[in-house]
């Protein structure tokens, strides 16, 4: 796998230096995140794991950031287009055993823009509409303890950012601001409660996202509507008494104010089963497999999990940098799953130093309290303090 991952950025690297020669429009891209932190760990209700026997555990991180990448965008004729790979470089794996997958890439864009006059046709593998990060530069809160691996500018994912990732789709934006889009179904399974080893899944309909944007100088408004279904049957197995639909859908507001002297970004959501909608980190890796953020099959019934959450932040121009202060919050509750809530708050402070036109040094403290999870048992807590490196090329 090493080697062909090697052979395949080597092939890439090739084409896209051809391209010039093709197309001049198309520019090869490049850029590489590393993170330096000294990351703690305080367990709560929750024993340590095997790598060590301390309640409170401290230890230093040095990591190549999975979203480092190598790409190509530009123009031929009336068709805008973007190609990205992404590289992930070594795993820390001293103190803890290596998670992911070190060394590989993996596509993270191929799509290709269609500008008609009164909008864009976009197809192909793109950010999904309710996809909206922010300024967060350090781990996240599920990027240790269980997988053990830590993915750096996490931009508080599962603490109020919906991440739905880069998906294969279909997507309309019109010139006047509103837009549709079907999106790859990308998550479909038994869902929980399920008493039976298996069924037939069925996917009728992609994901489908209807929304706005509303765009004026210093204001930007992103309402929007998410929807998935599909259809679950375990009838031909025996004891199986399940045949009906799990459904998800989400209300997202995404928005941008400039202030002049700050400049404010938030976002906010709610709605029911986003676990099984594949919005990640959702899930709580702390306590069992039972996830509090998808819908539980109790006999012929759907139990349906709420959920709602988001994040602020304001950035300020603090000579020679930007001094970013955020806060996010994600909640979730199925009462067959758990008596409780299970909720998550993150805070974080940055301050992004421009060493050149393309280096960049952000210095970064991270809190995230785990809270209390579904069964009411404190979640572990985490902070991290250090830096991280982009150098774009």
């Amino acid at each position: 796998m090493k080697k062909f991952g090697t052979c395949l950025v080597a092939l890439t690297l090739a084409v896209l230096l051809a391209a010039p020669a093709m197309a001049a429009s198309i520019t090869p891209y490049g850029s590489m995140r590393l993170g330096t932190y000294w990351v703690n760990h305080e367990f709560n209700d929750y024993a340590p794991l095997t790598w060590t026997t301390d309640e409170d555990d401290s230890g230093l991180m040095i990591n190549i950031a999975t979203i480092s990448r190598f790409g190509a965008k530009g123009q031929v004729g009336d068709i805008y287009g973007q190609a990205e790979l992404g590289i992930v470089g070594g795993e820390n794996n001293v103190e803890y055993t290596a998670g992911g997958n070190p060394l590989s890439v993996y596509t993270r864009l191929l799509y290709g823009k269609w500008d008609f006059g009164g909008g864009t046709l976009t197809i192909g593998q793109d950010y999904t509409p309710v996809t909206y990060t922010s300024a967060q530069q350090g781990i996240g809160i599920f990027d240790d303890y269980l997988s053990q691996s830590y993915d750096l500018q996490n931009a508080f994912i599962g603490a109020g950012t919906l991440w739905d990732s880069r998906r294969p789709q279909i997507r309309l934006n019109l010139d006047n601001g509103f837009y549709v889009a079907a999106i790859q179904t990308n998550t479909a399974a038994r869902p929980q409660g399920d008493t039976v080893a298996t069924g037939d899944v069925d996917v009728i309909l992609p994901k489908m996202v209807v929304g706005f944007n509303f765009k004026k100088e210093g204001l930007y408004l992103g309402p929007g509507v998410a929807y998935n279904s599909y259809n679950y049957n375990d009838e031909a197995v025996a004891g199986g008494t399940f045949d009906d639909s799990i459904t998800s859908w989400i209300l997202f507001l995404h928005g941008k104010v400039d202030l002049g002297a700050a400049a404010l970004k938030f976002t906010g959501h709610y709605g029911e089963n986003l676990g099984n909608y594949a919005i990640s980190a959702r899930s709580n890796r702390y306590d069992g497999t039972l996830n509090a953020s998808s819908a539980y099959v109790n006999g012929t019934d759907v139990d349906n999990a709420t959920c709602y959450g988001g994040w602020v932040q304001a950035a300020f121009a603090l000579d020679p940098g930007t001094l970013t202060l955020g806060w996010g919050y994600s909640s979730s509750e199925n009462t067959d799953i758990g008596a409780e809530k299970d909720d998550l708050m993150g805070v974080f402070v940055n301050y992004k130093i421009p060493i050149t036109d393309n280096f960049s040094a952000t210095p970064e403290f991270d809190y995230w309290d785990g809270m209390e999870n579904a069964d009411g048992d404190t979640d572990p807590d985490h902070w991290a303090l250090g830096v991280t490196w982009q150098m774009d090329f």
